[in-house]
């Protein structure tokens, strides 16, 4: 299925058709991806401001120099966005949604659409003729420029790396990110302490174990694939050389870099972060995958399988697993204050159904139907995406969010599951599995209220359709 469409997409670029400008706008994406997690992860005023102008540039830079070489031409014309047309329709209307929220309506309008924010208005003595659905349009407004500069940049991972070679540089910088957090965290460690939680250059450990489950993938995925693309060896020495070339060469890189991201995940302490991850690797072992006629002795999954156990077991003899255990045994879910955040929230949900509160508005909200066991806390989050989404946006918000994220997931999934080629493979598969576990996690944190995770999140979508149309090479993956 996902074979047929690949040409479209990439066969009209070349390698010549990239000049300098071009070079030079995949350089400033490459560093802003490297840049994005080091200032507290962007969750700044300051740091998120100067990624969204970040994307913003690159993507006006883009847009002139396209219409340089082809004036006049809609941009989704481009060869590698013209496939995935209703992909962009669908993201462009969910993250245009917080927009709409901010647009004045009649009182009696609005009434109708939502009578709790009218009460609210009049409570605190604001009767206007005419008001908006988000209780706060000044917080919409920021939650609305950081969703374009996430649609900017997954933009910008489609149309910029226009060559394997570029979207290996992708993969790598990706990595580079990670390795760079893991030895942050390493530099971090208090080796008097009895228990290690490491946060990198994160606020919090679990937003930096959001960030591994998104990078972690993308090194397993290569790693899988690169088996996949040199097949079996015959012979003793054919596979002492094999072994040889696998460890001293860039596989061997890769290995070292999954295990130290594995380490420095269970480091976190993440409950959330290490369970969703290892739940996302199992669920996509179970895709169905058209079976290799080149290779029918070698089943990927086997592969992944003792891939995953061989780095299992290394954590197992070098940390302090057992702690990680621990924190689950010890969980009780009774005294956990975010379950009584998320029992409360859902008053919010009933107040504000259709349309939400406000992107961004839950801080302000939230105390409104904070329980009294909680007086002394401020919860400026839900400890759960999916039900801070629906609070702030409404079930319709929230819905156009997980329509466009389900037509990826079936795009990727579909191609994933015919798709030989070895680079493909591993960005389908890295994509799924990374944006799987995101997504699993948002049931018990607020990495999507990130901006370097929602920002890498979107990425490893875009890596996923790169990986749905990438040109096929009968070479290696690395």
């Amino acid at each position: 299925m996902a074979e047929n469409i690949r040409p479209v997409i990439k066969k009209s670029i070349t390698p010549a058709a990239d000049g300098p400008g071009h070079r030079w706008l995949l350089r400033g994406y490459l560093l802003l991806l490297f840049w994005a997690p080091l200032p507290l992860g962007s969750n700044r005023p300051w740091a998120w401001g100067l990624m969204e102008s970040w994307v913003f540039l690159l993507l006006t830079v883009w847009l002139i120099q396209r219409w340089l070489r082809q004036p006049l031409q809609d941009p989704l014309q481009d060869a590698a966005v013209r496939p995935f047309r209703l992909v962009m329709l669908l993201w462009l209307l969910a993250l245009l949604y917080p927009l709409w929220q901010t647009i004045p309506w009649p009182t009696s309008l609005l009434t109708m659409l939502s009578p709790t924010t009218v009460s609210v208005r009049q409570l605190v003595g604001v009767s206007p003729q005419a008001g908006t659905i988000s209780l706060d349009p000044h917080l919409t407004l920021v939650e609305w420029l950081k969703g374009i500069s996430y649609l900017g940049i997954f933009w910008l991972t489609l149309v910029l790396p226009r060559t394997r070679q570029a979207v290996r540089q992708v993969t790598w910088v990706m990595l580079a990110s990670g390795v760079t957090q893991v030895g942050i965290s390493i530099l971090s460690l208090d080796g008097s302490a009895a228990t290690h939680d490491v946060h990198g250059s994160f606020v919090n450990r679990n937003h930096l174990a959001g960030f591994l489950e998104l990078v972690l993938p993308v090194a397993i995925g290569l790693l899988r694939s690169n088996y996949q693309a040199t097949g079996a060896a015959s012979g003793w020495r054919d596979r002492f050389h094999h072994g040889l070339e696998m460890i001293s060469g860039p596989p061997g890189v890769l290995f070292g870099v999954s295990v130290a991201m594995v380490i420095t995940l269970f480091l976190t302490q993440s409950r959330g972060g290490n369970g969703s991850l290892l739940l996302a690797f199992l669920l996509v072992a179970t895709l169905p995958r058209a079976k290799n006629t080149r290779h029918p002795h070698l089943s990927s999954r086997v592969r992944a399988g003792v891939l995953l156990l061989t780095l299992f077991f290394i954590v197992i003899n070098s940390t302090g697993l057992g702690h990680l255990v621990g924190r689950y045994l010890d969980t009780d879910i009774q005294q956990e204050g975010r379950l009584a955040v998320l029992q409360t929230a859902t008053g919010i949900i009933k107040d504000y159904p259709l349309f939400g509160s406000g992107s961004g508005t839950f801080v302000f909200v939230y105390p409104r139907y904070q329980p009294e066991s909680l007086s002394q806390a401020l919860f400026d989050h839900a400890h759960n995406d999916h039900l801070e989404l629906i609070t702030e946006r409404g079930i319709i918000g929230y819905g156009l969010l997980v329509a466009a994220l389900l037509h990826c997931w079936w795009i990727i999934a579909r191609a994933y599951h015919s798709r030989r080629d070895s680079l493909a493979s591993a960005l389908l598969y890295a994509s799924l599995v990374a944006t799987l576990s995101l997504v699993i996690h948002g049931l018990t944190d607020f990495n999507f209220q990130i901006p370097a995770n929602a920002l890498y999140f979107m990425v490893m979508l875009a890596v996923g359709l790169q990986g749905v149309g990438l040109a096929p090479a009968n070479r290696r993956v690395i």
